[in-house]
Formats: structure tokens, C-alpha cells, sequence
């Protein structure tokens, strides 16, 4: 549902609220002071809060179409609930859009809306914490659409009924403005009753939650931020007053909390989702026995390193490697000797290797193959004797054999930097050359040369 929150992360969030109290604790004093009414504020701050609080709902909405978790869901209704609310109040507040408000607004209307705004978002949050508590298994698959659609429109629905209480029942609710006063609001039980509410709220979810993770942690920091915001308002009294705009941005900073922490959830899982498909493509182009490339790998890279050697006039080389009568190996010593034989000669074959564009694979069975891009015939050569050796070193038993050790025979065929070869001729000539090794007695390097007028010609060398 959430990463779980570290040290670090509840640092950061107790100096936020920190900063929080910091700043109410500061403005109170003078939180009735007016200021000029800057016209551009109040919708800009209204947007601000609807797009934060909209994301917020569709991010939740869609992390419990995955996960199911009714949680979620629930909270995801809770900030859907503020979105429209604080959407319909812009619309009616005196003097944005017409003196009065739209919609038939009364002088009460804005002030009432921000009251269900206060009020009713920490009721939904509290009842998705009594959701967390009560139902803690995932809803049935069946009924996620539904439950989906129910955590929206119920909330949403909620909003409407209270904006249009708040509007056409204006003349019927208690008076909480006088002109642009809200005297009357201090001293109601509304705006009392909306702190301790919200107060009481926060005081749950560190109780039922213990802020263990990255969302109930940084949903109480939101919770803070909005007990600050209705604490502001109140002692402020009035509209375009320092208090009155330091509570909007308190507003601002409540809704951005768990949208931060939901895009900083989105992109750790983003890299987390990159580093797993980058080790899962590297587990899918691995030897599972060996460790080095595979087949697989093999037939994508070859080509495009053969490729970029074409296109750059230079030459590629390719090693063929197989493990001298592996067969017999096998039948004598038993398949986890041989196992251990392949698990030994792969090492020692990328051992060999010291260049960064260089790669070796296990082609099949007993054969391995390594391409070296950037490599003439006669580095090529040098390096194939360097492998040979490398697994006489191993010095593997093998007392079947001439040796008495386990031994490679190597086919060595290298493309030509002014003339384009196609992968599968090139291959094939590497091949043919490990082939004439091995009919001329295993155990040696044999090179592959371009033949001079046509006529094919190897030219072995024992080793």
C-alpha cells in the first residue's frame, strides 16, 4: 500500500510541521491585520488546492484499482470531496466572478463552504481510517469497480449537497459573516468545533496508524498543516488579512503533502521497476550453469557488433571453443564433474578476456564462443592461445586423455575491414576451422585464412 517510513523520512516530516507551527505561532499576533486585496490570489490558490487535491483522489483511486485496498479507496473519496469543494467555493466567492458569487450565492455561502470544506475532510479521512481498521483484506475482484466508483460518487455527491445547503440555504444557517468580518465565526461553535475535529482526527491516525508508513506520516503532516490553516482563519476574523492569506497557503501546503509523497512513491517504484528489468534482462542473457552469456545474447549482439565493425572498416574476430572429449568426460567422471568442468573452463575463458567490448558465450553444450570486435587475425590468434593455455592451467583431471587434463580445441575466423562478411559466414568459417582442429587431434588453435584465388585453405598450428 506504502513504502514504510525511515529515519530519514520522519526528520524530514517533523520539520516540516516544525516549520508549520513556526509559522502559525508567528502570524497569530498579527493575523487581523488587512492587507490589500490582491485580486489574482484567491483563484490561483483555488486552483492550486483543486489540482493538487485531484491528483491526489485519481492517484489513490488508481493505486486501489491495483492493490484493492479499501484504505485507499476511501481516502482517495476524501480528497475527491475537497477538490469539489474548494472548486464550487471559488465559484461563489464575492468579487471573483461577480460581486455577489455565481450560482445564486448569499453573503454566507463562501464562508459556510469552507466550513463543510474544514469539517467534512477530516470526517472522510477519519472514516478511511475506520475503513483501515475494519477491513483489511483486499475487496473481491468482483466488486473493485463498484467499490471504485462508490468511494468517488458518495463523497462527491456529499459535496454537492452541502455546496447547495450552503448556497440556497443561506438565509437559514447561523451567521458567521458580518461584511467581511468573521467575528461571528470566532466566536461560534463552528470554528471551534472544526479545530478540535480536525485536531481529534490527527490524534487517531497517530494512534491507529503509528505513522508507519510514507502515507499515514505524511497524511498527519497534512493534517497539521490543516489544523493551522482553520486556526489561522479563525483568530484572523477576516478576508485580506495577513492571517487570512497565510491560512490559504496553509491550505496549498495541506494539499500538496500526500501528492508529494505519492509522485516520490511513483518514481521509487519506477526505479525500482527500471533495476528489476534490468536484472531480469541480464538473468535472461546469463548461462544459468556458467554465469556467462548465453545463446540468446549471442544472436543479438554478434550481429550488430559485426555490424559496427563493418560500418567502422575494422576487423571482428571470433573465437570457437569446445572442450575436448567432453562426451567421454561425462560418461567416465559424472555429470556434475562435467558441470563443475564447464563451470571452470567458462571462467577461465572469460578470464582471458580484457577488453571492455569483448564477450564470451556458452553457444551449446560443450562449445563456447567469443566475439572480439576491434581484433585482426593475428591479435586474434594471440588471444586464442592465451585461452588455450588458460584452461591447461586449470589443470582439470582427465585421465582418459593424452593430457591426463581436461583441453580446448579452438577455431579462430576473422572478418576483413574492407570487405563486409555476412554473421552467419563468419560463424561458419570459425566453426570449420575448430572442426579441422579437432580432426587434426584436438587440443591445439587452428585459424581460419581468406582464401588466396578462391581455393579455401586452413592453416592449423598445434599448440
Amino acid at each position: 500500500m506504502s513504502l514504510p517510513a525511515s529515519r530519514h523520512h520522519r526528520l524530514a516530516a517533523y520539520a516540516v510541521a516544525g516549520l508549520i507551527l513556526s509559522v502559525v505561532l508567528a502570524v497569530l499576533p498579527v493575523a487581523n491585520v488587512r492587507e490589500q486585496n490582491v485580486t489574482a490570489f484567491l483563484p490561483l490558490f483555488a486552483m492550486a488546492v483543486f489540482v493538487t487535491e485531484g491528483l491526489t483522489a485519481y492517484l489513490l483511486w488508481t493505486q486501489f484499482m491495483i492493490t484493492r485496498g479499501p484504505f485507499l479507496a476511501a481516502l482517495s473519496g476524501a480528497y475527491a470531496y475537497t477538490s469539489v469543494t474548494v472548486a464550487i467555493q471559488l465559484m461563489v466567492f464575492p468579487g471573483v466572478f461577480s460581486p455577489q458569487g455565481l450560482l445564486g450565492a448569499g453573503p454566507q455561502s463562501a464562508l459556510w463552504i469552507w466550513a463543510f470544506w474544514h469539517g467534512g475532510s477530516p470526517l472522510l479521512i477519519l472514516a478511511a481510517l475506520f475503513v483501515r481498521r475494519r477491513f483489511k483484506a483486499p475487496v473481491p475482484h468482483a466488486k473493485t469497480r463498484l467499490v471504485g466508483l462508490l468511494s468517488l460518487g458518495v463523497p462527491v455527491c456529499l459535496s454537492l449537497l452541502l455546496c447547495l445547503i450552503a448556497i440556497r440555504g443561506d438565509a437559514w444557517l447561523p451567521q458567521l459573516v458580518d461584511a467581511r468580518s468573521y467575528q461571528r465565526l470566532q466566536n461560534s461553535p463552528s470554528g471551534v468545533n472544526i479545530a478540535i475535529f480536525t485536531a481529534c482526527t490527527l490524534l487517531y491516525l497517530v494512534y491507529s496508524t503509528r505513522l508507519q508508513t510514507l502515507l499515514e506520516l505524511w497524511l498527519g503532516v497534512a493534517l497539521f498543516a490543516g489544523l493551522g490553516d482553520v486556526l489561522v482563519t479563525v483568530v484572523a476574523n477576516s478576508r485580506y488579512s495577513i492571517g487570512w492569506y497565510v491560512a490559504r497557503l496553509e491550505s496549498v501546503l495541506a494539499s500538496s503533502m500526500v501528492l508529494g509523497v505519492l509522485i516520490w512513491e511513483i518514481s521509487h517504484l519506477y526505479r525500482e521497476l527500471h533495476a528489476a528489468n534490468a536484472r531480469l534482462s541480464e538473468f535472461a542473457s546469463r548461462d544459468g550453469l556458467t554465469g556467462i552469456f548465453n545463446r540468446r545474447y549471442f544472436d543479438e549482439r554478434y550481429p550488430m557488433a559485426l555490424g559496427h565493425s563493418q560500418t567502422g572498416q575494422r576487423s571482428l574476430s571470433i573465437l570457437m571453443v569446445d572442450i575436448d572429449h567432453f562426451k567421454r568426460f561425462n560418461d567416465t567422471l559424472g555429470h556434475l564433474r562435467g558441470d563443475e568442468c564447464l563451470i571452470a573452463v567458462a571462467g577461465a575463458l572469460q578470464g582471458s578476456l580484457r577488453r571492455s567490448g569483448d564477450f564470451v558465450a556458452r553457444f551449446g553444450g560443450e562449445e563456447f564462443v567469443v566475439v572480439l570486435p576491434d581484433c585482426d587475425h593475428e591479435m586474434a590468434t594471440r588471444l586464442a592461445e592465451n585461452v588455450h593455455a588458460a584452461v591447461a592451467r586449470l589443470a582439470v583431471a582427465a585421465p582418459f586423455t593424452e593430457a591426463g587434463c581436461v583441453s580446448v580445441s579452438v577455431g579462430v575466423a576473422t572478418s576483413q575491414p574492407n570487405a563486409a562478411i555476412p554473421a552467419a559466414e563468419l560463424l561458419a568459417q570459425a566453426d570449420a576451422a575448430l572442426y579441422r582442429a579437432k580432426e587434426a587431434g584436438r587440443n591445439r588453435v587452428t585459424a581460419w585464412q581468406a582464401p588466396p584465388l578462391g581455393l579455401a585453405s586452413i592453416q592449423a598450428r598445434s599448440v
